[in-house]
C-alpha cells in the first residue's frame, strides 16, 4: 500500500490537517475523493478559484438531471440562467431547480414576482469560459494522476505556481488538451447511437514517453489532457474510474419464482448467492441494492452498451454510398477489426486498449495507433471536424435532460 503523501503538491509545505480533495469536483457530482494531493489550505484556493468558475459552467445540466447525486451540499441546487415562454412571449429568467425563479424585465412590466408565474422553460444559457474550462477538465487529470501514484516531478511542467513569502499566490494548469472525436465505427456507435446515460469517466494511460487521462464528463465533455512527454517508456500504466451521477432507485423487486431457474436469474442479477429459501434470497438481494454504488467498473457500464444493433448490414451499404473511396467489404471489415480491438470474444471490453487507440486503414493494410495523436494530426490537418461531433453530443444530452424520444445527431 501506498504511503501517505508528507508534503502539499502546491505549497511544499507539511500537510499537518488531511483535507478531503475530490479528484472530480464534487458541485458536478465527483464523488472519488483523496487526503493524499494537498493541505487544506491550498485545497480551499483550488475549490475558490479552479473549481467554483469551472463548475458554474455545468449549472444549467446539473439543475435539470433528475436525482443528482454527490457527497456533500446535496440539498442545493445551482442558480443557472436560460430563456421561458410566459403569454407567447420569451424571456430572460433565472433558472433554479427546472423552476423560474426570476425574470426583471416582466417583474417590472407586470409589477409582481415573476416566480409565481407560469413559465415553460425553452432552453438554458451554457456559458464556455475558456480558461475556467480548461483549468477546470486540466486540474481533474492532475489530480486522477497524483491519487494513482504518478511522481508530482513528472507533472511539473504542466503546474505553474505562483508563491510570494513562501504563500501561494496563483496556481494554474496548463496541461494541452485534445478535445475526443470518434473515429472508428464502434466508437461512434458508443457514442451517438447507444442510449444516453449520465456518468464520468477517466483512463490514465502511458504509450512509449507519454502520459495521457482521458476525461470524460457527463458522458458528453471528453478530452485527452496530455500530462508529460517524459514518461519512462518501460513503465506501463492503464488505470481507470466511471461513476454514474443519478440516485439509484433503491425499491426492492417484486419476485416472480416459478422456477428453480428463475432463483438463479435473480441472484445473478443482483450478484448474490442462490438460495432455495426465498426469503433469505430477498434479503439477500435488499442488502446489495441498498450497498450498490454509483462508482461502477467501467468494463462492465461500456460492456452493456453493446446490443444486438451494433452490427447491422444496412449501415454498411449506407457508408458505402457515402463513402465512394470505400467498399462495401472493406468498411465491413474495418468495424470488425474496431470491435476486436475493444472487446474480447465474449463481448467484455478490453479495457487497456479503450479510448487509448484506434484503427486506421493505411495502403490496405489496418493499423493500431495512438488514438490522441492521431486525432491531434487530423485536427491541425483540418481532416476532421471537431464542432460536427460535439454538436451531435450536446444534442444527445439535451434530449435526454428535456425527455425527447428521438432527436436526429
Amino acid at each position: 500500500m501506498m504511503s501517505k503523501r508528507e508534503k502539499c503538491v502546491y505549497c511544499g509545505k507539511v500537510i499537518v490537517t488531511r483535507s478531503k480533495e475530490h479528484i472530480i469536483q464534487n458541485a458536478i457530482g465527483g464523488l472519488y475523493e483523496s487526503e493524499d494531493i494537498c493541505c487544506d489550505k491550498c485545497n480551499n484556493y483550488i475549490s475558490k478559484y479552479i473549481d467554483a468558475p469551472f463548475t458554474k459552467i455545468f449549472n444549467p445540466i446539473i439543475s435539470h438531471i433528475e436525482h443528482f447525486a454527490k457527497t456533500n451540499n446535496t440539498k442545493s441546487h445551482p442558480l443557472c440562467t436560460g430563456k421561458a415562454q410566459y403569454d407567447n412571449e420569451i424571456y430572460n429568467v433565472q433558472i433554479k431547480n427546472g423552476k423560474v425563479v426570476g425574470c426583471p424585465e416582466l417583474s417590472k412590466k407586470m409589477k409582481c414576482d415573476a416566480s409565481k408565474l407560469d413559465f415553460k422553460i425553452i432552453s438554458y444559457d451554457f456559458n464556455i469560459e475558456n480558461n475556467s474550462f480548461k483549468n477546470g477538465i486540466a486540474k481533474i487529470a492532475f489530480n486522477f494522476a497524483i491519487e494513482k501514484g504518478v511522481d508530482f516531478e513528472i507533472l511539473r511542467k504542466g503546474v505553474e505556481i505562483n508563491k510570494k513569502n513562501e504563500d501561494i499566490e496563483k496556481i494554474s494548469f496548463k496541461f494541452p488538451l485534445i478535445p475526443f472525436i470518434a473515429l472508428n465505427p464502434i466508437d461512434t456507435y458508443l457514442e451517438l447511437e447507444t442510449n444516453m446515460e449520465f456518468y464520468h469517466n477517466l483512463i490514465l494511460f502511458s504509450q512509449e514517453n507519454m502520459l495521457w487521462c482521458y476525461v470524460d464528463l457527463f458522458n458528453t465533455f471528453q478530452y485527452y489532457v496530455l500530462l508529460s512527454e517524459e514518461w519512462d517508456n518501460n513503465i506501463y500504466i492503464s488505470e481507470n474510474y466511471l461513476q454514474l451521477l443519478q440516485k439509484l432507485d433503491r425499491k426492492n423487486p417484486q419476485f416472480y419464482i416459478r422456477r428453480p431457474k428463475d432463483i438463479l436469474t435473480y441472484a445473478m442479477y443482483f450478484n448474490v448467492k442462490p438460495c432455495m429459501e426465498i426469503n433469505i434470497l430477498k434479503k439477500r438481494v435488499e442488502v446489495a441494492i441498498q450497498k450498490e454504488s454509483l462508482k461502477k467498473n467501467m468494463s462492465d457500464v461500456i460492456s452493456d452498451k453493446l446490443g444486438m444493433d451494433y452490427f447491422q448490414v444496412d449501415k454498411f451499404k449506407e457508408m458505402e454510398r457515402k463513402e465512394k473511396s470505400s467498399s462495401f467489404y472493406d468498411l465491413m471489415g474495418f468495424y470488425l477489426e474496431s470491435l476486436l480491438l475493444y472487446f474480447d470474444a465474449d463481448d467484455k471490453l478490453k479495457d487497456n486498449t479503450f479510448r487509448q487507440v484506434t484503427k486506421i486503414i493505411k495502403e490496405g493494410y489496418s493499423e493500431v495507433v495512438s488514438y490522441p495523436l492521431l486525432i491531434n494530426m487530423l485536427v491541425k490537418k483540418r481532416k476532421i471536424n471537431i464542432y460536427s461531433y460535439t454538436m451531435k453530443k450536446f444534442k444527445r444530452m439535451d434530449a435526454f435532460l428535456t425527455k425527447i424520444d428521438k432527436i436526429e445527431v
